[in-house]
């Protein structure tokens, strides 16, 4: 016996979908930005929050349309677009990031003449995005030929195995206090792994 089908939950506050959400991040962003301009510290719940926003915009496969029945499959070469309104919103925020680095890069062009607050988002930000610019580079004519998709798997398999290794010797010095190679910057390294891997996700088949 088929189970009749059961209607569709409303969005939150039956508002497009995504609303709320992208709301919250720019909210959240907006503080984060206003705080740093004015010099003032910026509470680490704050920098966290923000981290949680660039990794799901940038770094989750929960930015992609969820599968409508009946809808066209996606290409070969990558996820479903995400919906306009998740885009935009990814788009504010890369934007947005990028120009809160050119306002202090302006008297101090250094990365040291930048926040510690700001360098810790902007090394999130950047793993995300070189991981999805690598993923695209990788896969967007991985369906063409069969030589290509070999490359590809060959690529994300190396990305992967490159990714295990690094992401376990960080963890194993951070957590017995091992010298290694990245000195001091063994977390700032574990975090670009991290970052790195999850950004080439995004696009992933």
């Amino acid at each position: 016996m088929v189970a009749p089908p059961t209607a569709e939950i409303p969005e939150p506050l039956r508002l497009p979908r995504g609303s709320v959400r992208g709301s919250i991040a720019l909210v959240v962003s907006a503080t984060y930005g206003y705080l740093l301009l004015r010099g003032t510290p910026v509470p680490s719940v704050l920098i966290n929050s923000v981290v949680v926003v660039l990794a799901f915009y940038f770094g989750s496969r929960a930015a992609a349309s969820p599968p409508v029945p009946g809808a066209p499959r996606a290409p070969p070469g990558g996820l479903p677009a995400p919906p306009r309104r998740t885009r935009v919103v990814r788009g504010i925020l890369l934007v947005a990031f990028l120009a809160l680095a050119a306002w202090f890069l302006r008297t101090d062009p250094s990365w040291t003449g930048l926040p510690p607050e700001l360098r810790s988002v902007l090394e999130v930000l950047g793993g995300y995005v070189a991981g999805m610019t690598v993923s695209w580079l990788i896969h967007r004519r991985a369906h063409e030929t069969t030589g290509r998709r070999r490359l590809a798997t060959v690529a994300r398999d190396l990305v992967a195995a490159g990714a295990l290794v690094l992401t376990a010797y960080a963890s194993f010095a951070l957590a017995t206090g091992l010298a290694t190679v990245f000195a001091d910057r063994v977390g700032d390294a574990l975090s670009l792994v991290i970052t790195f891997y999850f950004g080439s996700r995004v696009i992933s088949h």
